[in-house]
């Protein structure tokens, strides 16, 4: 959208958008667009909010007074209910398995993830059990393909080139954005399958995938060789969500 907007202004209409990956909006230059603190989807906040949400349409309105850009704010506020401190009502009691010594960083890596969807597997089958359907599957593969898609994206993190997944339509980096998204899914999907007292929120579901899984610390790994590269495809694959760009000093 922040690619069309140029082309709506041409046409002298004026142009404000949302952008939810700074990092994108950065590089696209719309005309006007406020980046906003939320998950992907939810470019207005948390539902059920009409008070909130009209504040940021609000906010995003107000751009229109600027009557040259390109402009990029940042909107202040957190969303009502998202999880910005240290204590959390929802864990996951999915223990963090140790690094195996010996061998290459990408060996390390792969046992680790292994290790930790060995663990995670019961649970994202019981929910596939109970849904009868998975978000599984923007990269052509199945759910069955898991551990593949863990020795993949272990090798890209440790620094091999690994070779593309058989059954992977998308040509790289489109390949490794949807295989780590699979990822992310079978991930959060057997999370959410846990018995809780509550139900998690995605803010909740987020801080632990990316804080407290050795999948997070291999995401960072990868965002972080990427936008190392000279490849400038590759230096805004959208690995790691804005809310979560920093990354804490144990994940170092």
């Amino acid at each position: 959208m922040g690619g069309l907007a140029h082309y709506i202004e041409r046409e002298g209409v004026p142009t404000a958008g949302i952008s939810l990956i700074r990092e994108h909006t950065e590089q696209i230059k719309p005309p006007r667009a406020l980046w906003v603190p939320f998950p992907l989807g939810r470019p207005f906040g948390v539902p059920n909010n009409p008070e909130f949400q009209i504040g940021v349409l609000r906010s995003v309105l107000r751009l229109l007074r600027r009557s040259t850009g390109p402009v990029l704010e940042d909107y202040p506020h957190d969303a009502p209910g998202q999880v910005t401190g240290e204590d959390e009502a929802w864990s996951c009691l999915l223990p963090l398995p140790p690094i195996p010594e010996g061998g290459t960083k990408a060996d390390q890596l792969r046992e680790a993830l292994l290790l930790e969807i060995a663990l995670l597997r019961p649970w994202f089958e019981e929910g596939l059990r109970r849904k009868g359907r998975t978000a599984f599957g923007l990269s052509s593969l199945g759910p069955e393909s898991m551990d593949q898609v863990a020795a993949f994206l272990a090798g890209f993190a440790g620094g091999d080139d690994p070779a593309p997944l058989e059954g992977a339509s998308d040509p790289m980096p489109a390949a490794l954005r949807f295989i780590a998204d699979d990822a992310k899914a079978f991930y959060l999907e057997a999370a959410v399958a846990q018995p809780a007292t509550s139900a998690p929120t995605p803010d909740e579901l987020n801080r632990w995938l990316y804080r407290e899984t050795r999948l997070g610390e291999v995401l960072y790994d990868i965002r972080d060789r990427l936008a190392a590269s000279e490849d400038q495809g590759k230096r805004f694959v959208p690995i790691i969500p804005a809310a979560y760009r920093t990354r804490l000093p144990q994940q170092a």
